[in-house]
């Protein structure tokens, strides 16, 4: 049997989700019409909604009256409108609903009558609000966040950069934003840009590629990238977490340079030690037999000298290895400065060196207005210039003048020990006072525990004083040692 069609549009009109309603055009907007299915959706019987004058005044949230009201003059010359506001149910709660109007003229087009639909949007407006809440947090965590953090679209066009980042980079937002991170040249090498734009693809994202990116200022930076793909404002972007380890990193390599200064230490200290040790005992032996084999006097004596010789060298290495171990822990070197005639300090050093070797001239000049006398710690000093002499020495292999300049006044004096040996590079002298560090620790000729220098430094400070280094390689080497008169 066929369905009337009354009965047919009541039913469409029942069963949609859409509530359909009619109202007058002048009156207040009177309604005349409301689909049954107004009961389902918001609680009201059509009737309740038909005969309640005040219908739109009571349904509507008062914070959506201007929105909702001071529209309708635009429905009556455009024909079509829609509104969307906060719909008042008959149990007292609110939801969202998408109002759509049209207007219904008659055949002269004068204004006869106003069809609307209400369609519950509630859950997408809770959606959106939630998005908006979520985008909200996002962009609070964003700016607050103290890791250098850049959004960027797929293409490299930066969207948006962190606090972090601007003071990362040196870059101002206004010199990021809006430009392409291949324009400013940000990745030192752009197929690690490549690299994670594939990671991006394949698995959404890349966590920790150690890359270099560059600065406003041309210096590198090893930083750890971690880039997520996101929907940011309802379009794709790129979240990356730029983490700077340029400083650890330096601090990792420092640490490994350390750690094999004191692998070779531990075994140029071997060497060093044993090498007296092998003449004590040697010489010591041979004087056991001195009386079967039939050794002279003068043998004897040649031989009791050698041991002494090596005895003096082991108790050297020794007291540097003790002085290292008190300069580790920030301890002085224990100095007890007195008033010492550093020149006649220096004399007996210079005697001393010079009798070891046959291939060097030790030269030592002295200004007239050099003090007579200088508060000093004279064993410390003699250290210091015995180090630096055998420095001079066992660098300039071929003989020649080693140069010890004395000059001074009431205040302070300076001494310069100068040699024209293989010198040194920029480089070589910027590490000249670590511990473990040796200029050439390849070669067999200047081997050595690499402390001399870092004890000497030591030792001039601990006096108050200041030490520097000038080189040219293949040149020689100058030392230059200040110390203050009085204490």
């Amino acid at each position: 049997m066929e369905i009337p069609s009354a009965q047919r549009i009541r039913h469409i009109l029942t069963s949609s989700p859409v509530t359909i309603y009619t109202c007058n055009v002048d009156d207040g907007y009177g309604l005349t019409f409301v689909s049954d299915n107004v009961l389902c959706s918001f609680g009201y019987t059509a009737d309740e909604c038909i005969h309640n004058n005040n219908f739109w005044n009571e349904v509507v949230h008062p914070d959506d009256h201007d929105h909702v009201f001071d529209g309708r003059g635009d429905l009556i010359s455009t024909g079509h409108e829609f509104r969307e506001y906060r719909f008042l149910k008959k149990d007292g709660s609110y939801l969202w609903v998408h109002d759509e109007m049209c207007l219904i003229s008659d055949d002269k087009g004068a204004p006869v009558e106003i069809v609307g639909s209400w369609l519950d949007i509630t859950d997408r407006k809770e959606t959106e609000d939630a998005l908006r809440n979520s985008e909200k947090r996002f962009r609070e965590f964003f700016q607050s966040n103290p890791v250098a953090t850049i959004i960027t679209t797929p293409e490299g066009l930066v969207h948006a950069v962190n606090p972090a980042f601007i003071e990362s980079s040196g870059y101002s937002e206004e010199e990021i934003v809006g430009h392409s991170v291949q324009e400013l040249g940000f990745w030192a090498d752009p197929s690690d840009r490549d690299r994670m734009l594939s990671a991006i693809a394949e698995h959404g994202g890349i966590n920790r590629l150690e890359c270099r990116l560059y600065r406003k200022d041309n210096k590198e930076m090893i930083a750890l990238v971690s880039s997520r793909a996101i929907k940011y404002e309802g379009e794709l972007k790129i979240l990356n977490i730029v983490t700077d380890v340029t400083e650890q990193r330096t601090a990792e390599e420092a640490m490994r340079k350390l750690d094999k200064a004191k692998s070779d230490f531990i075994s140029t200290a071997a060497h060093e030690l044993r090498t007296p040790l092998i003449a004590i005992v040697g010489y010591c032996e041979l004087l056991e037999k001195a009386e079967s084999i039939g050794f002279s006097v003068e043998q004897r004596e040649s031989y009791l000298s050698i041991i002494q010789s090596n005895a003096d060298i082991l108790n050297r290495l020794i007291d540097d290895l003790l002085d290292i171990g008190r300069i580790q822990v920030g301890r002085s070197l224990g100095v007890s400065p007195k008033e010492n005639d550093l020149r006649e300090i220096v004399d007996k050093v210079v005697a001393s060196s010079g009798v070891k070797t046959g291939r060097h001239e030790i030269v030592v000049e002295r200004s007239s207005d050099f003090p007579q006398s200088v508060w000093l710690d004279a064993g410390r000093i003699t250290q210091v210039l015995h180090n630096l002499l055998n420095n001079a020495i066992k660098y300039s292999a071929e003989g020649g003048v080693i140069k010890v300049l004395l000059s001074g006044d009431t205040d302070k004096i300076s001494v310069s020990i100068a040699d024209r040996g293989i010198g040194m590079t920029a480089e070589q002298m910027e590490h000249i006072f670590e511990r473990f560090y040796r200029v050439d620790p390849d070669s067999l000729e200047t081997i050595g525990l690499g402390l001399g220098m870092s004890i000497v430094k030591q030792i001039i400070d601990d006096h108050g004083g200041r030490i520097n280094v000038s080189s040219q390689l293949g040149e020689g080497t100058t030392v230059t040692f200040e110390l203050p008169v009085k204490s």
